[in-house]
């Protein structure tokens, strides 16, 4: 499965500073369940997660202006 627009997805994340820092983290929880492209979460996080599969691992920078 692709995530695109209205899509319902789950995602796990690990949220960091600049400098590496944990901020945030579903790890030992449930991950995070949300509807692609229509505002559940920052638009800089919805752009970094178009198109990503079930399974896949990555990092998303999130600008200022897109937090």
């Amino acid at each position: 499965m692709q995530i695109t627009k209205h899509t319902a997805a789950a995602i796990h994340y690990t949220l960091t500073d600049n400098e590496g820092n944990v901020l945030d983290s579903s790890a030992g929880r449930d991950p995070l369940h949300y509807i692609q492209g229509i505002g559940n979460l920052i638009p800089g996080m919805e752009e970094g997660l178009e198109g990503k599969t079930k399974g896949e691992k990555f990092n998303i920078k999130v600008s200022p202006e897109k937090g």
